[in-house]
């Protein structure tokens, strides 16, 4: 497997199904295509990640049934939240996959560092916009030549929008945090 296996854009999903409850490698890789469409999941690679997983101590065999159940270990669960935190912060806002991938599992993080997580998305999609407005403004061309741009921009706002008012509910405390797990902090 390639060092850089754990940046494949699966291992948050499994890391996320395996935080939600244990379960057997086929009920991952049955619940990854039912949850995540807009992901190419196969089988042979959910196999290869799971046992990349358990090599860097992340999941582990919770029982030695005749199928074993998989569950996150405390370092697993870590770097799960890791990688939430950084794809909320970092994605690009054209790669809505990897951006939504993370949102899934938002309530993973403390409500702050949701929080500012989302504060720092919003800052990384405002850049966004002003480059492509900039892009936009300087080409000087008809709207219909350049209509994908002004999708581009329209989808930034309503997505800042969203992001601003999802702020607004973590910190007003209007959306209810997990209990069973407890938020972590990355």
């Amino acid at each position: 497997m390639p060092t850089n296996a754990l940046a494949n854009p699966l291992v948050l999903p499994i890391l996320g199904l395996l935080v939600e409850q244990p379960r057997h490698a086929y009920a991952v890789f049955a619940e990854l295509r039912r949850r995540y469409a807009y992901l190419t999941v196969r089988n042979a690679t959910v196999y290869t990640l799971l046992n990349t997983l358990a090599d860097e101590g992340w999941v582990e065999t919770a029982n030695h049934a005749v199928k074993p159940v998989l569950a996150t270990t405390p370092r697993g669960r870590k770097a799960f939240a890791e990688i939430v935190d950084r794809q909320l912060r970092t994605a690009h806002p054209a790669d809505g996959a990897a951006f939504m991938t993370a949102l899934a599992y938002l309530g993973i993080l403390t409500p702050a560092t949701a929080s500012h997580a989302l504060q720092d998305r919003l800052t990384l999609i405002a850049a966004e916009r002003r480059k492509t407005q900039q892009l936009v403004t300087e080409s000087g061309a008809a709207e219909l030549h350049m209509i994908e741009a002004h999708f581009y921009l329209n989808r930034l706002t309503e997505d800042a929008n969203w992001i601003e008012r999802t702020i607004h509910r973590i910190e007003a405390g209007q959306l209810s945090w997990p209990v069973s797990h407890g938020p972590t902090s990355p």
